[in-house]
C-alpha cells in the first residue's frame, strides 16, 4: 500500500519577460497521503539537470480527510534554457519517510 502517491501534476505555461532569456517555467502537483502514515511534512523533490543539483519545494495541506489528506505543491523556476524537470515526492511522518519516485523512474514533466 503507497502511503504517498501523486495524483495530478500540470505543467504550467513558460513565461518571461521580453527582452530577457530567461524563462519561468514549472508545475503544479495535487498529492496523497494515507491516514496510515501521519505525515506532518511532504514535499516534492525535483531537479532540471539530471539530479546534479537537487531541490525541494514544502506541500501545503489542503484538504484533511479521514481516509487521505490531500496535499499541494506549486513549482515554479527561472532558467535558461527550458529544462525537463524530474521530480519525486517525499512524505514524513512518525514511522520516518516514505517516497512515492514513480517506481524508480521518477517523475518527468
Amino acid at each position: 500500500m503507497l502511503t504517498v502517491r501523486l495524483l495530478s501534476a500540470v505543467k504550467k505555461p513558460r513565461t518571461g519577460t521580453p527582452g530577457s532569456s530567461a524563462v519561468e517555467q514549472g508545475f503544479d502537483l495535487r498529492i496523497q497521503t494515507s491516514p496510515s502514515l501521519g505525515a506532518f511534512r511532504v514535499a516534492a523533490v525535483w531537479t532540471g539537470d539530471g539530479w546534479h543539483t537537487v531541490r525541494h519545494t514544502e506541500c501545503t495541506l489542503i484538504e484533511p480527510r479521514n481516509d487521505a489528506d490531500i496535499w499541494t505543491a506549486d513549482v515554479s523556476f527561472f532558467s535558461t534554457p527550458i529544462l525537463t524537470f524530474n521530480y519525486a515526492l517525499a512524505a514524513a511522518g512518525a514511522e520516518g519517510v516514505s517516497w512515492d519516485n514513480n517506481g524508480g523512474s521518477n517523475y518527468v514533466i
